[in-house]
């Protein structure tokens, strides 16, 4: 029996990519994996698959934007399974322009998906966390936080800003109990990577080019990130952010 059977593990984001993967590998651990996202098929399945894996799911359509979503979905989360011991916030949405070509609705979207998304879910989970004196948040924000590249002011703007979320929302609540932290994905083999290669398939040869061990990482890859820095082996971190990037951010 792993570590997670019986805590409850929230992950946004988790109809595909790194949520999913996220998900999957704590249902392994016989946790009680709730799985938001806007896609209610997407979710559905993911579920699905978490209690394939030997894990309790519960699938929960919701915009994370959306306050009144967030909370239906926390609130059946915790009527369901009674506990939240785990906050994975990984929902975000990318437009890729230079900022002078970036619309006030793009910049707006992304704000209120990456940055106020993550508020919310965090607001909507802190009193349950409280109530149990522990928790475990994970903010998923981006190596665009530290470095970045042309086109992506608004999408490196809402990573950085959840850096910084992190760092004063784990001095918050660490009386409480409560570890919050990031992880940093690079170059990760998703379907919205895959999208952008189909559309610029010059771009995957450069990219690997640059990663110091020489591959794109997979969900699974940051998935065992989300679960260390959930895990009781992480019980004394907190405040900080793990780069799960094959070296990118080393190359300065």
């Amino acid at each position: 029996m792993g570590e997670f059977a019986g805590r409850g593990v929230l992950v946004t984001g988790g109809a595909s990519g790194i949520g999913k993967a996220t998900a999957l590998l704590f249902g392994r651990e016989q946790a009680n994996v709730g799985v938001i996202d806007c896609n209610q098929a997407g979710a559905r399945e993911t579920a699905a698959l978490v209690e394939e894996a030997g894990g309790n799911a519960l699938a929960l359509e919701a915009d994370v934007s959306c306050a009144a979503d967030v909370h239906r979905a926390v609130d059946a989360m915790i009527r369901k399974f009674g506990r939240i011991d785990v906050l994975f916030a990984n929902a975000a949405v990318q437009v890729n322009q230079p900022l002078d070509q970036t619309t006030e609705d793009d910049w707006n979207r992304m704000l209120s998906v990456n940055l106020t998304g993550t508020f919310l879910c965090c607001k909507a989970v802190i009193p349950a966390m409280r109530q149990q004196r522990r928790g475990s948040v994970i903010i998923s924000s981006s190596g665009h936080a530290f470095q970045t590249y042309p086109g992506y002011t608004a999408y490196a703007a809402t990573k950085g800003g959840l850096v910084a979320f992190m760092r004063a929302a784990a001095l918050d609540y660490a009386a409480d109990g409560i570890r919050v932290n990031c992880v940093i994905p690079g170059a990760t083999d998703t379907p919205l990577l895959r999208y952008h290669f189909r559309n610029y398939p010059q771009d995957e040869q450069r990219l690997l080019a640059t990663i110091p061990l020489g591959r794109l990482g997979t969900p699974e890859d940051v998935a065992r990130a989300v679960r260390m820095l959930a895990s009781d082996d992480a019980s004394y971190i907190t405040g900080t952010w793990l780069a799960v990037d094959g070296g990118l951010l080393a190359r300065g």
